[in-house]
């Protein structure tokens, strides 16, 4: 039986948490160790999760002000913490959550972070929460280890009240005893009765708090049981700190996973997501943009014409003068290839653009595509494609374009399969049905669309 949906949350205009959608992942190191290691495990996260098909947001502290002896790394300070989480969420696109643990924080933070979390030990914290709610943004609150799942309409209450409904409610685990966490799976169904999505902190469940004497410990092992646990009851979105090196880590180490096993244990993950929400078996290692193709024009039909825009698609938007005077456009070669490969199987390719300039006639020359078409904007644009559409005998639903601005608006609206650059506009992002590429204009976005093209639209 499928799960009442949970509300949706919007998490920086890319996707949202909830509804019964694929889980999305939270993850990265516990604390913010050096701005190298941060940058590279973002990286290396962001390729398993583009992979696999799972939505993920980056997660890692400025602060660990919780430790158990004064003597512990506590991370990089706020100052430092949010430079390095701006690289992050700037030069890798992905959105951030960090840890707030002071009202005063909350702007500061927000400024950087696309979520803010409130640590289980400051979940009933009535400033803190209200803080939080004021800056807009999603709020994801763990649930205090001291806490019944019942206790948190009243952190609801205050997040709302406060003028804030994108909550987050947050499960890791409960005290049991000396040095002892146990997840109650049924807390998180009562959890969910308040309408709000649900996270499962996969790592901090299978802490041990204090259990070294003057460090945490934790049992690692145990994470991928209780993650798939967590799964069947349908959570959504997956809590996980992850670390190159756990057993050096700053904080957590025990209960932290390595960052080396990470995908197997999302995929096995996946699999338990798809039969609790009744999610297709094709999900199962897609890409999110592949997902939202499949929505956006049923398997079985077949694309055969490809157009695709310039500025910011073919090339990354720059605007480049020699001295002399002359623009200068940079192209990708992968674009240039893939233009080539979809060609060979048959499928007539094309560019159609706004602007009107001899750099994309050569290399449109060059890499002997079928039509190029020059100066048209908005409906002009559309109209355009309908007229090779019909010189050709195909149809508008079989042609796929890829555009990345308002100028593309209309066709994206029009076309079988529209795509667009990860760093398309927001207005283009929203176009129902549109595929949003991982690669960004002038990136090799045109050749992941022919790729996807290539294995689904044949």
């Amino acid at each position: 039986m499928l799960l009442t949906p949970t509300k949706k949350i919007n998490i920086a205009d890319r996707f949202t948490i909830g509804g019964n959608e694929r889980f999305v992942l939270l993850a990265g190191p516990c604390a913010i160790e050096s701005e190298e290691m941060t940058l590279e495990t973002a990286q290396t996260l962001k390729e398993i999760c583009g992979r696999l098909g799972i939505h993920l947001v980056f997660k890692s502290s400025f602060d660990k002000a919780n430790r158990s002896s004064v003597k512990s790394p506590r991370g990089v300070g706020l100052q430092r913490g949010l430079q390095i989480l701006d690289r992050v969420r700037s030069e890798l696109d992905l959105p951030v959550i960090t840890d707030v643990h002071e009202p005063w924080q909350c702007a500061q933070v927000a400024e950087v972070a696309d979520m803010l979390q409130i640590p289980a030990f400051l979940s009933r914290q009535t400033d803190l929460l209200v803080a939080a709610a004021r800056t807009g943004k999603a709020v994801n609150v763990k649930k205090g280890q001291f806490m019944a799942p019942w206790d948190m309409k009243n952190v609801v209450n205050k997040l709302r009240e406060s003028g804030n409904e994108n909550i987050l409610l947050c499960e890791r685990g409960s005290c049991f005893g000396y040095n002892n966490l146990v997840v109650d799976m049924t807390g998180l169904v009562e959890m969910r009765q308040y309408g709000f999505p649900v996270v499962f902190d996969a790592t901090h469940s299978v802490q041990k708090p204090g259990g070294q004497g003057d460090s945490t410990g934790g049992n690692r092992e145990m994470i991928p049981y209780l993650m798939r646990a967590a799964l069947a009851v349908g959570v959504d979105a997956i809590f996980a700190e992850v670390h190159p090196d756990p057993d050096h880590a700053f904080s957590d180490g025990p209960n932290q996973i390595q960052l080396a096993r990470i995908e197997e244990i999302l995929k096995q993950a996946i699999l338990v997501d798809n039969i609790t929400k009744e999610l297709p078996r094709e999900q199962e290692t897609a890409n999110p943009n592949v997902q939202q193709a499949s929505t956006a024009k049923p398997s079985g039909k077949r694309i055969k014409l490809l157009l695709t825009d310039v500025d910011g698609v073919l090339t990354d938007g720059g605007m480049y003068y020699s001295n002399s005077g002359d623009e200068l456009k940079k192209f990708n070669a992968h674009d240039g290839m893939g233009l080539q490969l979809i060609r060979q199987r048959g499928i007539k390719t094309g560019i159609v653009t706004s602007e009107t300039t001899a750099l994309v006639e050569r290399r449109f020359n060059k890499l002997q595509l079928d039509f190029l078409v020059q100066g048209q904007r908005g409906q002009g644009k559309l109209n355009a494609i309908k007229e090779i559409c019909a010189r050709e005998g195909i149809a508008l639903h079989e042609t796929a374009y890829i555009g990345d601005d308002v100028n593309c608006l209309e066709t994206l609206s029009a076309v079988g399969l529209a795509a667009c650059p990860h760093d398309a506009v927001n207005e283009i992002k929203q176009v129902p049905g549109i595929i949003r590429m991982n690669a960004k204009g002038g990136e090799g976005c045109v050749r992941e669309f022919v790729e996807l093209i290539l294995s689904r639209y044949l």
